[in-house]
């Protein structure tokens, strides 16, 4: 599946990125190279174009999975490439495959608006 056309309408969000231990080693510097695990959370200023740029430079660089969050759509995007991918929606769950091993998380869980409220 090619990437979507369009970037989700909501508020700007983060990267996050996940080296491996053994590809550390004992520096006190910061990482050079491509996470293993990439995840983006589209953003009002991501467009399709821009997000599939920036999976082309991740798995050039040596990134195994991506992970691309849309909350408009409740979605997610998984990529083992950046021209592949698969879509999963409430009902399924992400999986770290071999780059976290054991890890699952229900994907509707990302998308749940935490009560701060204490109960009382």
């Amino acid at each position: 599946m090619a990437p979507p056309d369009k970037a989700a309408r909501l508020e700007p969000a983060a990267r996050e990125e996940l080296v491996r231990k053994e590809r550390l080693g004992m520096t006190k510097k910061f990482f050079k190279g491509a996470p293993d695990l990439a995840a983006e959370i589209l953003s009002p200023e991501d467009t399709g174009a821009a997000m599939h740029k920036k999976l082309l430079e991740y798995f050039a660089d040596g990134t195994r999975l991506a992970w691309v969050v849309d909350p408009e759509n409740r979605s997610v995007l998984v990529y083992r490439s950046p021209d592949t991918s698969t879509l999963l929606r409430a009902g399924d769950y992400l999986d770290g495959q071999d780059i976290l091993p054991g890890f699952t998380f229900p994907v509707s869980d990302l998308f749940e608006v935490p009560n701060f409220r204490s109960q009382s």
